[in-house]
């Protein structure tokens, strides 16, 4: 990438990519195995009020700085949820309402039915969230240089909704198994 374009507008665009993905995706679903509506929108905004809290305790610059050292993958991981355990549990606890709200608004077997697509959904944002600013560093060989906050939270953001695509291609894959298998166990004469 060219040094004039900021390396966060870089990660807002893969992030808006990842955006405009999802839909897709998610209508491309049956019904049956769709995360509920508006999950990923409500834990994007919940880890944004998690990072304020996170943020009023000084915790992001350290962080950012973190993130543009050499500290192996796992060591950086492990930084990253313990100084943005409330963006952690935000996301996660915001990304379950519309999911409780669907539950209370109409009590029906979908809902049920919605809960391993859901959860399954917030599992790889959470990943992604944590993994969008060390794994887009390295495929950029930017390490050893200060990222900055920008890119930091731009990154996150690109995890975030790159782990949500993600989990519905994978929802949309094992969706697709059993009727490859129901098509090859008969076919057509």
């Amino acid at each position: 990438m060219g040094s004039w374009v900021p390396s966060w507008v870089a990660y807002l665009a893969v992030a808006a990519a990842g955006m405009l993905a999802h839909p897709l995706l998610h209508r491309a679903l049956p019904a049956q195995t769709r995360p509920v509506s508006g999950t990923m929108t409500a834990a994007m905004l919940g880890m944004l009020a998690g990072l304020a809290v996170d943020a009023s305790r000084g915790r992001l610059a350290l962080l950012a700085s973190l993130c543009g050292g050499d500290l192996p993958l796992g060591q950086l991981l492990r930084w990253h949820l313990g100084l943005l355990a409330s963006s952690n549990a935000a996301l996660v606890l915001a990304g379950v309402l519309p999911m409780l709200w669907r539950a209370r608004t109409c009590a029906s077997p979908a809902t049920g039915r919605c809960l391993f697509p859901t959860l399954l959904c917030l599992g790889f944002m959470l990943a992604g969230m944590n993994l969008g600013m060390p794994l887009l560093l390295q495929s950029q060989d930017l390490r050893g240089g200060s990222s900055g906050l920008p890119s930091m939270l731009a990154a996150m953001q690109a995890g975030m909704a790159w782990g949500a695509v993600a989990a519905l291609a994978l929802l949309r894959a094992v969706a697709g198994v059993p009727c490859a298998l129901a098509k090859a166990a008969h076919p057509r004469s």
